[in-house]
């Protein structure tokens, strides 16, 4: 029974408020032991990720990080999560496997020997796992809260900005290809913009006065974004504020010059919160999970002892001064 993921994550919720409790009211604080040459490591990576050594400050958050992951990673193995998420048993049956070749043992016992090995601990799969599977018991009991529509409009209120929708554009958009007319493309195009104000040319008329593109002359409900994909940053800026209904130009893109028709321009606007609820109530509880997480993880340190055990790898990176 106990075996069934889902009715052990429910339990270890439980478990995990009871741990905490008892931990804090423990007469004597518990003790975790954090390697240096895991810290050592770490500044490593760092460096060979970003091509100098940490300065002082980043040094002291890449050690809090090693430190939080290991609070993270004994609260794991106190709620036996290393025993029953099939993941971590998966990883280290086939560790196992992999070790012992044609092995008859039995995936239980496999399990057993790998914990015996210490496979559980020193498996950075198996940490990742684990630490996820206890920051989601967090994250489960945040999501878990009644919704309290007062904070709710409060934070869609304080990210307003975050809601934004972009502005809109249908338009088409009349080519002259600079390969082709070289030095009298913007020439041509300025003509070309006479010839079509004074005929009232329709769009699709005047793109056939043009030259072919690729990529198409018609672009409908383009955001800014989409606008600087296809045509360019250049382009995107000359049409932002267009008049709609009428030819303009010439504008210039990477290709060439362009005679522009807006058909419609819906702007930019922050929809109310019953329009886009979901998405607001979605990053409100992801906010409150982070939140959860930072305190969880700092009353942790308060009531555990983190002993730094000096093994220090003598290449390891110094930082720089910040």
């Amino acid at each position: 029974m106990l075996r069934s993921p889902v009715l052990h994550f429910l339990l270890a919720g439980s478990l995990l408020f009871a741990l905490q409790t008892a931990w804090s009211n423990a007469p004597v604080m518990p003790r975790i032991e954090v390697r240096r040459s895991e810290i050592d490591e770490r500044i490593k990576g760092y460096r060979r990720q970003m091509g100098r050594a940490p300065t002082e400050a980043e040094a002291r958050s890449i050690e809090n990080q090693v430190i939080e992951n290991a609070l993270w990673l004994e609260q794991a193995f106190a709620l036996g999560l290393h025993e029953i998420d099939s993941v971590v048993r998966q990883r280290l049956i086939l560790n196992m496997r992999f070790l012992e070749g044609e092995s008859e043992a039995n995936d239980e016992d496999l399990i057993a020997r790998a914990i015996e090995l210490g496979m559980d601990r020193s498996d950075t799969v198996v940490q990742r796992r684990l630490v996820d599977r206890v920051q989601a018991i967090i994250r489960a009991r945040v999501r878990a809260r009644a919704i309290d529509e007062a904070g709710l409009q409060e934070h869609f209120e304080t990210t307003l900005e975050r809601w934004r929708q972009p502005a809109l554009l249908d338009l088409t958009h009349v080519y002259l290809s600079r390969d082709k007319r070289r030095d009298t493309a913007r020439t041509d195009a300025s003509a070309l913009l006479v010839r079509l104000q004074a005929g009232e040319v329709e769009p699709n008329a005047g793109v056939a006065l043009g030259d072919p593109f690729l990529a198409g002359h018609r672009l409908r409900g383009a955001t800014p974004n989409r606008i600087v994909a296809r045509l360019g940053p250049v382009f995107a800026d000359g049409v932002a504020d267009a008049e709609t209904q009428h030819w303009v130009g010439p504008v210039e893109s990477a290709f060439g010059q362009h005679l522009v028709w807006i058909h419609e321009r819906v702007e930019s606007r922050i929809p109310p919160l019953v329009e886009i609820r979901q998405r607001v109530l979605e990053d409100w509880i992801e906010e409150a999970s982070r939140a959860a997480l930072r305190e969880h993880v700092e009353a942790r340190r308060r009531v555990v002892e983190v002993e730094l055990l000096e093994d220090r790898v003598a290449s390891a990176s110094a930082p720089e001064r910040s």
